[in-house]
Formats: structure tokens, sequence, C-alpha cells
């Protein structure tokens, strides 16, 4: 029995902790450090009728284009949110149809999940969509064949600052935000608390911090960088 449930184990880490780990501690099949000059700013989970509004807004006020990795079940909600994303010139990619843990998903599952999201929002936008982000990080054995699959470019981070918890929100998020600033840095925030171990309302308190940390770093001149341009380099 102890074998038996030691090779269990061992099946389960191989399809998912181990593939997460290599890939991410090596970039392999990924983009992480997007190697271009600036900040680019990525946002999770969305959208959310409440706080997304708010940061366009605040995107717009600053001149700058971020990614949204959206939720396509969320999409469907809320078209008018991504149709403004679009007019207003950022770039829409996905973050699943309904937020499942890659962990959980079957390969023949997880290219169901993402393919769904993809025919969701290609149909909302009526324009393709390059960029795939796993839900929670978690890359399977799955990710990279079913991205490929897909025709899709799977990002990650290099600055992940637990802004869906408002505690950390209100006392570590703005000095984390300034701290990770670096040329082909891509940040992950989240306009969206509606999903398990997220705060319902932390995207307000994000919000409030990220308002500081653009007023402040657009002082100091730094640069963000457009993610449109970004693709164009990389041949999307």
């Amino acid at each position: 029995m102890k074998k038996i449930l030691a090779a269990a184990v061992g099946l389960a880490a191989a399809y998912t902790v181990i593939p997460t780990v290599f890939i991410r501690s090596t970039s392999y099949g990924i983009v992480q450090n997007n190697g271009m000059p600036g900040v680019m700013l990525t946002f999770d989970d969305g959208p959310n009728p409440a706080y997304t509004p708010q940061l366009l807004d605040l995107l717009k006020q600053y001149e700058i284009k971020a990614i949204f990795f959206v939720v396509a079940e969320k999409a469907e909600r809320y078209p008018e949110i991504i149709k403004r994303m679009q007019q207003e010139g950022h770039v829409i990619g996905l973050h699943h149809y309904t937020h499942k843990n890659s962990y959980r998903l079957s390969p023949i599952g997880l290219y169901k999940e993402v393919a769904h999201a993809k025919e969701v929002v290609e149909n909302l936008t009526q324009s393709k969509v390059a960029l795939y982000r796993p839900t929670y990080g978690h890359i399977s054995l799955a990710t990279l064949p079913v991205s490929r699959k897909l025709n899709l470019t799977p990002v990650m981070w290099t600055g992940i600052f637990g802004d869906w918890k408002i505690r950390t929100c209100q006392t570590t998020l703005l000095q984390k935000l300034h701290a990770k600033r670096q040329d082909g840095a891509t940040y992950v925030l989240h306009d969206c608390g509606q999903n398990p171990g997220a705060d319902d309302t932390a995207p307000a308190y994000m919000l409030h911090q990220l308002s500081q940390f653009l007023h402040q770093a657009t002082l100091e001149g730094q640069q963000f960088t457009d993610p449109k341009a970004w693709l164009e380099k990389n041949g999307h």
C-alpha cells in the first residue's frame, strides 16, 4: 500500500509541481522577463464591473497600456469592459474559462478549458488571442503542448506581489512594486478578488497603491512597456 501511495504521489508531482518548478526556473517555453525596456503591467482574474473600469481610468490617466488575462466566463458577462480594453489599446489574453486550476485538469480537460476561453474571447474581440497565463501560475505537464496546439504563448511574470490580500496591499505592496522595477520586468496584479483565497475587495486597495506607484514612478522617469510593441517585436 505504501509503495502504491508513493507511486501515486510521484506521478502527481511529475504532472504538476515538477513541471512548474522546472519551467519557471528555466523560462523554457514561457515568457517571464519580456526583454523590452521598462516595466510591463499585466492584470489577472477580471473583468470585474466595480474595479476594472477604475483600473482602465487609471491606466488612461498615465497613458499606460497593459495586458489583461481575462477569465472568459466573466468576459462573457461584461463584454462592454472587454470592448473598452480593446478600444483603449490594451492587449487581451486568456486566464482559462472558469479559473480552474491546471493541476486539477487532465490534458484533455485543460485543452477544452483553454480552447473554450480562446473561442469566447476571440468572438468578443473579433481578433486573434496570442497570450495565455495559467491560473495560479500552475504549469502542468500538459500546459506547453496545449499552448502550442492553440498557438498561444504562455506569459508568467518577474514580479508577483500578493495583492489579492487586503493586508498585503496595505503594508508591503507599494514597496514591492518599486523594488522590482527593472527593464524587462513583467508585473502581475489582480483586478478581481472573487477567487478562492482572495479578498473580494482587495482590488480597491491594490488600485490605491498602484495609483501612488504610477505617480512616483512616472515622476522618476520610469518607462512602461507597450505590450503591442512587444508582440510586434516577437512576431505576433
